[in-house]
């Protein structure tokens, strides 16, 4: 590898611009050499404010004249499968956004050929780095907590309906909040939970607001939209069961009417249970039931700062250190089931054996 490890941009939406260009200028020996949108004014304007020496139209060209270490695949979630198996068809290792892609196909044809380029491809889910959920997951793997026999993972919004059409557009999107953001929630659980072998899905999925003309009048993040613009669900629910007699329930969505937004991980096991927000461990102590929390107050951490480190730290190493393609494919292949589920309306299995 050279001395500098080149990387190269794919999408040049605000994701790119906020999180994944900064982070890779803080490191020494990295250069941002090259990036890449399909709206090529959007692709001149990431270069010249980020001092990036060329850009691109296609994400082909860039690939194939540039002699790229590295590339972070930043468009919508349909488009994250070709930008990345060609990406790494041309040498580079690949962190795509989450969820790992708009369907189950395609994230199998993307970890496929991770491993026949042999390239290292990891699914952006930053939120493992959060403190608490690290904390949970030493419970869970210390024993701690005995037995987990049930687990309620939850990303809830009172009201944060995004307004793009990279959201709203299922042919962009693939989905709404159940891969917008419960992908976060499902990702969380099964990394505290060491990944187990999910048995069957009941999943619904439901449409309440987008379809409202007086709610999309009102609007919401970025603005109004249009009802008929709105393909895809806005609340998504379902019931995991695994092969382990463990049970779990999901819960997502982009508006509701509860109190506030909440994203959380509720764990109950044979000694003990806990939670993630607020951290708190519950336990019997000399016969007594007990509440522990934190007496000092949890370090915050830039999380996006870390995936783009961890992802460079990969690269140097050989292998992938968080978030590996086969734990996103894992988790896609959650999502789809319950997606399966609401429209059968039945209980489906899952697909696990890859």
């Amino acid at each position: 590898m050279a001395e500098k490890i080149k990387v190269g941009i794919i999408g040049c939406g605000g994701i790119a611009r906020g999180t994944h260009i900064p982070n890779y200028k803080k490191i020494p020996d990295v250069e941002i050499v090259a990036c890449a949108d399909i709206n090529i004014e959007a692709a001149k304007k990431t270069a010249e404010e980020f001092g990036i020496a060329r850009y691109y139209k296609d994400y082909n060209e860039m690939l194939e004249k540039e002699n790229l270490d590295a590339v972070s695949v930043c468009t919508p979630n349909v488009l994250h499968k070709d930008p990345a198996i060609v990406a790494m068809k041309h040498g580079a290792h690949v962190l795509t956004e989450k969820p790992m892609a708009g369907n189950l196909k395609d994230a199998k044809e993307m970890y496929e050929a991770s491993k026949k380029y042999n390239k290292i491809l990891i699914v952006g889910y930053q939120t493992r780095f959060r403190i608490d959920i690290t904390a949970l997951k030493m419970l869970v793997d210390s024993g701690e907590l005995g037995e987990i026999y049930y687990a309620r993972a939850l990303h809830l919004r009172r009201w944060g309906i995004p307004v793009s059409p990279t959201f709203l557009n299922k042919s962009l999107s693939g989905g709404g909040p159940l891969l917008d953001i419960g992908c976060y929630a499902v990702d969380s659980a099964m990394y505290v939970l060491g990944f187990p072998k999910p048995k069957s899905v009941l999943g619904v999925t439901y449409n309440k607001f987008g379809k409202n003309p007086e709610m999309a009048k009102k609007g919401s993040w970025g603005g109004a939209w249009k009802p008929e613009d709105f393909q895809v669900e806005d609340n998504a629910f379902a019931f995991i069961k695994f092969e382990n007699g463990m049970t779990m329930l999901l819960e997502t969505n982009w508006a509701s009417f509860i109190k506030e937004d909440e994203l959380n991980l509720v764990l109950l096991g044979t000694k003990g249970g806990a939670q993630l927000k607020p951290l708190e461990v519950y336990k019997e102590v000399i016969g007594a039931r007990v509440t522990i929390t934190p007496q000092d107050r949890i370090p915050e951490t830039d999380l996006y700062n870390r995936r783009i480190a961890k992802f460079v730290e990969s690269i140097k190493s050989g292998k992938a250190l968080f978030s590996p393609a086969i734990e996103g494919l894992k988790v896609q292949a959650i999502l789809d089931a319950i997606y399966t589920s609401a429209e059968k309306g039945k209980e489906v299995p899952v697909e696990w054996d890859f």
